[in-house]
């Protein structure tokens, strides 16, 4: 081995310019990949933390029918469970909201406010307005719906039900959590009006739960419907499965298409080394007249490659992580009207780097591979009579 690691030194080193062109390709193309990637995570993150904010982490809803038959003994059931925080009844239905002449479809909430300002944080920091004074016969109404509708704090607007029953709600607060989603479908009323107006007295639709550690909804999730089989459960990841799926395509369509830079600095390495190898057969020749098998040659020229691939990748990396920390602490600002952030948000995952650096290694290896088996292919003597 000690043979091949000389030779592939000696190659580097004397095509130095070709050898810096290829680790240059591979740099910037680790580094993108990196850097990326980075921001995609931050993004997510960034729409988690907000989706977290408005939406509970667990839904627990009734699979008899559709409200509770004894909601009191289910929020005792949910009360028994150590990772829950907090929990809030409520009903979930659809209606019309009408202002002026605009009307908008919304999906609407009915809630307890002293108990759902516990499990939507972002429902305590409101645009306009305190979720401290909402009351019946008022409506906390979204900022994209506001929006549309063109109405503002102390408006009346009428509110349609599936039960065919129209009244009149005061606009008491705007909220603007980040996620179109919610900001433009959304509106909330008191749980005593919804549940006036469907009919349901006392009915509790959902019972909405927050917990110590959101990512643990799952697991809470079947430890509930183990202690009841008449509930079922929907936690925020099922919930928001569209918003997220997309998140995750967008962020696989990143990586595929910033990995065509690693194929596209595979094809120089291969290029480079398929011209090394076609001039220098007569020294390959000698090479192996000398004694040292073609085996070793081959191998020789493979280690070129994989020791290429190694450098820029490190480089690549050591540059991603850099370009991203420099985006995260000095910011990269993004207009206020396009985007619910003031700058590019960054997250550097580890497995994001690692997966980063096994790319390029494993295009150079590839790249190198091919050029190499040439060598089996030649043969000393016909090369030396030919000169």
């Amino acid at each position: 081995m000690r043979v091949e690691l000389m030779i592939a030194h000696r190659h580097i080193i004397r095509r130095w310019k070709q050898s810096l062109l290829v680790l240059a390709s591979i740099t910037l193309g680790v580094a993108a990949v990196i850097t990326v990637l980075s921001v995609t995570n931050g993004f997510q993150a960034d729409l988690t933390e907000r989706v977290l904010g408005l939406t509970s982490h667990l839904v627990v809803v009734p699979m008899a029918g559709p409200v509770f038959g004894d909601p009191d003994r289910v929020m005792q059931e949910i009360a028994q469970i150590p990772e829950i925080v907090g929990a809030a009844p409520g009903i979930f239905t659809q209606g019309l909201v009408s202002f002026k002449g605009s009307t908008k479809s919304v999906q609407i909430r009915g809630i307890v406010p002293e108990a759902e300002s516990l499990i939507s944080p972002a429902l305590r920091t409101l645009t306009v307005g305190d979720i401290t004074e909402f009351a019946p016969n008022q409506v906390l109404l979204g900022k994209g719906v506001a929006s549309w509708l063109g109405t503002t704090i102390d408006d009346w607007v009428w509110i349609t039900f599936p039960s065919r029953q129209t009244e009149a709600f005061q606009v008491t607060a705007v909220f603007d959590s980040g996620v179109a989603q919610y900001d433009n479908g959304f509106a909330y009323l008191c749980l005593e009006d919804v549940q006036r107006l469907l009919s349901l007295s006392q009915g509790v639709g959902e019972i909405r739960v927050q917990l110590s550690d959101p990512f643990r909804a799952e697991a809470v999730a079947e430890d509930l419907r183990d202690t009841d089989s008449n509930i079922g459960t929907i936690t925020w990841r099922e919930l928001n499965r569209n918003l997220f799926d997309a998140l995750l395509l967008e962020k696989r369509v990143f990586a595929l298409v910033l990995s065509l830079m690693l194929i596209v600095a595979g094809f120089g390495i291969a290029n480079v080394l398929g011209m090394h190898v076609w001039q220098r057969q007569r020294d390959i020749a000698i090479l192996s007249t000398m004694g040292l098998c073609l085996r070793k040659i081959r191998y020789a020229f493979i280690l070129q490659g994989v020791f290429l691939g190694i450098i820029g990748a490190l480089a690549g990396c050591a540059l991603g992580i850099l370009l991203s920390w420099s985006i995260d602490v000095f910011g990269l600002p993004l207009p206020q009207d396009l985007y619910p952030v003031d700058a590019v948000p960054v997250q550097i995952r580890l497995m994001d780097i690692l997966l980063a650096f096994l790319g390029g290694v494993t295009v150079s290896a590839l790249a190198s591979y091919f050029p190499a088996r040439r060598i089996s292919a030649s043969m000393p003597a016909e090369v030396l009579r030919h000169g």
